[in-house]
């Protein structure tokens, strides 16, 4: 299988990555505004490389795989980061929070893993509740960053937590649900065999 690297998609998601050590920087630093920036511009790269990957022809098999990793890992990172308790924010997320979601996401992978490893199922695309709560996770780091630079109520953070609790555990129920409804089903016996 040809992964294709060297793609533009390739590229800005490459650079996605690249820029997570200084969103941290900027966040542990105390300079959110920084911070907001280098976080908007990260999800503004997202949106442009899956537009160009359609619209041109320049997806590729290292390019799907890579992309939604680099996007767990900033949203792992940053909740991580903003749940410790020396951080500089004037809003933490939750510890109960983080362990939610990213158990969440390690069941997700952990699906796809054993569906692909144990029943060569290589399309698992993510579902809509898992989009949502995807976005909402977004949300919740946005949110956090604009309370910090003083351009949000504290309680519209906070809602995205809560909204993010019941969509990750909602949407990790139905990841439960559609293993169950593509695992194979047993053939059917059929009638006794006459004796020999």
């Amino acid at each position: 299988m040809e992964l294709r690297p060297w793609t533009l998609p390739n590229f800005l998601t490459f650079a996605r990555l690249a820029s997570l050590p200084f969103l941290i920087m900027a966040i542990l630093g105390g300079r959110h505004g920084v911070a907001l920036v280098i976080f908007l511009a990260a999800a503004i790269t997202d949106v442009v490389d899956g537009y160009v990957a359609r619209r041109f022809g320049m997806g590729s098999p290292l390019g799907a795989w890579l992309d939604p990793i680099v996007d767990k890992f900033f949203l792992v990172s940053t909740f991580v980061v903003f749940a410790l308790p020396s951080t500089p924010t004037s809003l933490h997320i939750p510890v109960w929070l983080l362990v939610l979601t990213v158990f969440r996401d390690a069941f997700a992978l952990a699906i796809c893993l054993v569906m692909f490893l144990a029943l060569g199922i290589r399309d698992f695309p993510p579902s809509i509740l898992g989009k949502l709560t995807t976005f909402l996770e977004i949300s919740t780091v946005v949110a956090i960053l604009l309370v910090n630079v003083h351009r949000l109520p504290a309680v519209v953070a906070t809602t995205c937590m809560q909204l993010v609790a019941v969509f990750a555990t909602v949407s990790g129920l139905h990841y439960s649900w559609r293993i169950v409804t593509r695992l194979p089903r047993p053939a059917a016996a059929g009638p006794p065999a006459p004796p020999a």
